[in-house]
């Protein structure tokens, strides 16, 4: 029963890693992985660049402003009407201002503020503008321009939003054909490479997932949740390939089997790189879509390899024992 028992850990672990990296996403400012838009900001004039300094998140077009000390800066809304400022005393919102309420500035305030309001002690405030707002259909370039007050003389903030177009999914889908077509004829002609198919597979998913969430983390716009997300798979697959080192045949298979549904549940979430044209990875974005289609094909071949294996041994553990 020992072989039956250590599979069974092994589809449990498979199952509690499948709830662990969404639940990373709430760490997440952005979990984005992909977009149609390539946003930047334009360099700003060289005095000005000594009081603040100003970034354009690609994932979700956030805007993040800081000041150095000593110094003031407001930023003006839609109406013109100032709805932050950033003093010695810490980042401040106009509780009053249409524009902050859809900046998102006002959900950790109380019901019904108004007038100036404390938001932190530091010194950067990152909000959302409309703004900096996705482009409507049929335009591919626009400007965009936030205007500031800083130490009371007017300046702003200016960029571009570039639209990227979508490459072809098709060639990652027939990627998966050679996975699909081993897996039948293992099944069919050499069940008894299925074992070793299986925990090929699976760590071939495993190491693809491994380099994806890696490329996710160390990229410019990577957050903190990224990396609790990388961390959590990756200790799920140091389990996976401990249990693969020491287990019997059986669990080996069953584990490489579990690894790989670990990479296609996680691969099937950084699907949308093969949709978009802008991907947000160290990795350039050819090499990520290729990472996200091996770690989703190796994966459905490990997991179907892996099924097989536990149903081989689940039919061997029903059989009568012999008088």
């Amino acid at each position: 029963m020992g072989a039956c028992r250590q599979a069974r850990w092994c589809v449990v672990l498979a199952a509690v890693a499948l709830f662990v990296p969404p639940s990373a996403n709430a760490h997440i400012r952005s979990a984005t992985v992909a977009t149609d838009y390539r946003a930047r900001m334009f360099a700003l004039p060289a005095p000005l660049r000594r009081v603040i300094t100003a970034r354009i998140y690609q994932s979700d077009r956030a805007i993040r402003l800081t000041v150095v000390g000593g110094h003031t800066a407001i930023v003006l809304g839609y109406l013109h009407e100032p709805f932050v400022r950033i003093t010695a005393t810490g980042v401040e919102v106009n509780a009053s201002a249409p524009t902050a309420g859809g900046a998102g500035l006002l959900t950790h305030l109380p019901l019904h503020s108004v007038g100036w309001q404390q938001l932190s002690n530091g010194r950067s405030v990152t909000w959302h503008d409309n703004r900096v707002r996705a482009l409507p259909r049929g335009i591919d370039r626009a400007r965009w321009r936030i205007p500031l007050v800083v130490d009371g003389q007017a300046t702003r903030l200016e960029g571009e939003l570039l639209r990227v177009r979508a490459p072809p999914w098709w060639p990652w889908l027939i990627m998966g054909v050679p996975f699909v077509l081993v897996s039948l004829l293992l099944y069919l002609r050499r069940r008894s490479a299925v074992r070793p198919a299986a925990v090929a597979f699976g760590l071939v998913s495993a190491a693809g997932l491994i380099a994806l969430g890696a490329g996710f983390a160390f990229d410019t716009y990577g957050s903190n949740g990224k990396w609790i997300e990388l961390g959590n798979e990756l200790a799920f697959v140091l389990v996976g390939v401990a249990v693969i080192a020491l287990g019997s045949p059986a669990a080996r298979g069953i584990a490489g089997g579990a690894l790989g549904l670990l990479g296609l549940f996680a691969g099937l979430q950084r699907a949308p790189v093969l949709l978009h044209g802008v991907v947000l990875s160290t990795f350039s974005p050819d090499l990520t879509r290729a990472l996200v289609a091996l770690t989703v094909w190796s994966g459905v071949a490990a997991t179907l390899l892996g099924l097989v294996v536990y149903e081989d041994l689940f039919d061997r553990e029903q059989e009568p024992t012999a008088l």
